[in-house]
């Protein structure tokens, strides 16, 4: 059996499909899948809203009088019915263009590339 972890998910090639361990906790069939995009939440609604309803912008620092917002870097997979599943990459808050932002945004990349592959072959 093919497996490839990642902090968030897994990959079971065998029965094409991925299991998100941080995020909505569920297993998804890859030809389920429509579209996966990588966002940043902010930390605060995590867990409280639909996911990624409140997104901080990449790239694009912005400060409010109490500083800029935290966040968690995921991504935002929308499956073929429209419902959204989340995998947050970011295990703790972050702020952009740190250190920990850019690695999770790396780990992120990563984790698009092999979804998108894997549904191009389901």
């Amino acid at each position: 059996m093919t497996t490839k972890h990642f902090k968030c998910l897994e990959f079971d090639d065998l029965n094409q499909q991925l299991k998100i361990k941080i995020g909505t906790n569920e297993t998804i069939k890859y030809n389920e899948i429509d579209k996966v995009s990588i966002l940043n939440e902010e930390a605060k609604f995590r867990g409280k809203t639909k996911p990624f309803s409140h997104q901080v912008l990449g790239g694009t620092t912005f400060y409010t009088l109490l500083g800029e917002p935290s966040l968690y870097v995921g991504l935002k997979i929308v499956l073929k019915d429209q419902s959204i599943c989340a995998a947050y990459v970011s295990d703790r808050k972050t702020r952009v263009n740190t250190d920990i932002y850019r690695e999770d945004r790396q780990e992120a990349e990563k984790i698009k590339k092999a979804i998108i592959r894997r549904m191009d072959h389901a």
